[in-house]
């Protein structure tokens, strides 16, 4: 078999565990590659991560190194956690090469999660797992925004933004500002809003085969769309962004992976 590895940017212990388990698996008879990015701070050779062929991907790091993988590949990511608070791992380093066994020998099982397909006008951006926000570039000023689930219209709202959010990543960014936890099993998006101007916006839960479209109502007013908090691009007046459920699912290596255990450790 081979397998990928991703490391968090300068984090010597990542890059420590990487040397580890390549050489445990070019000992076993199997095979690797390292992202070329996190080849070149190891001093190895590597291969872009949109080129990577391989069983799956190990990334080492936490959160967001898993978010940016996904975003640049289709193939299995088990997520090694090395931080100091990561939801989409359920292993850290002491347990990496056990659960790297159970997968050489077939033990594992593969969960898929939806991630969000975003359309800005007709423009396809990059699928996001946790969640898509729009947000004013300008701190302390508030937006207009229209909001729409397929052919109905749900209101106009003043905020400093909004999220929409899968139920992967309903324990981010729109858990902080009042959204709700979905289990990931749940077949739906999160509308919330960031300091809205009205008591009436509240966050909801919408099914994941609907369409959510936002249109930008402030003439002039530079909002900025921003998906997992890796990739960012600038909407203007009269953009219609939409949300719907991808064709393509992050697909996640597990063994023993309880949410609910493992949300009750993160938040406590």
């Amino acid at each position: 078999m081979k397998i990928g590895f991703v490391s968090k940017p300068e984090c010597p212990r990542c890059h420590e565990l990487i040397k580890f388990l390549s050489a445990y698996l070019k000992e076993n008879g199997h095979d690797f590659v390292i992202e070329s990015g996190t080849a070149k701070e190891m001093k190895m050779e590597g291969e872009r991560i949109d080129r990577i062929s391989a069983d799956a991907i190990v990334t080492v790091g936490g959160d967001g190194t898993a978010l940016w993988t996904l975003q640049k590949t289709k193939l299995p990511v088990l997520p090694v956690n090395v931080s100091s608070l990561a939801f989409l791992s359920e292993v850290d380093s002491s347990g990496a090469l056990g659960c790297i066994n159970r997968f050489l020998k077939g033990d594992y099982r593969l969960e898929k999660r939806a991630r969000i397909k975003t359309m800005v006008n007709s423009t396809r951006l990059p699928d996001s797992l946790n969640e898509a926000v729009l947000k004013s570039m300008i701190m302390s000023k508030i937006r207009w925004f229209g909001v729409y689930l397929d052919n109905d219209f749900i209101h106009n709202v003043r905020a400093d933004g909004i999220i929409i959010a899968t139920p992967t990543g309903s324990t981010s960014y729109s858990l902080s500002v009042g959204g709700p936890i979905l289990d990931p099993k749940v077949k739906g998006f999160i509308i919330s809003y960031m300091a809205p101007f009205t008591l009436s916006a509240r966050s909801m839960v919408v099914p994941s085969q609907s369409t959510i479209r936002v249109v930008t109502l402030d003439k002039g007013k530079s909002i900025m769309l921003t998906l997992d908090g890796q990739n960012g691009v600038e909407v203007g007046f009269h953009d219609e962004i939409s949300f719907t459920e991808s064709e393509y699912p992050a697909k996640f290596i597990r063994f023993n992976s309880d949410f609910y255990k493992n949300t009750r450790e993160k938040m406590s």
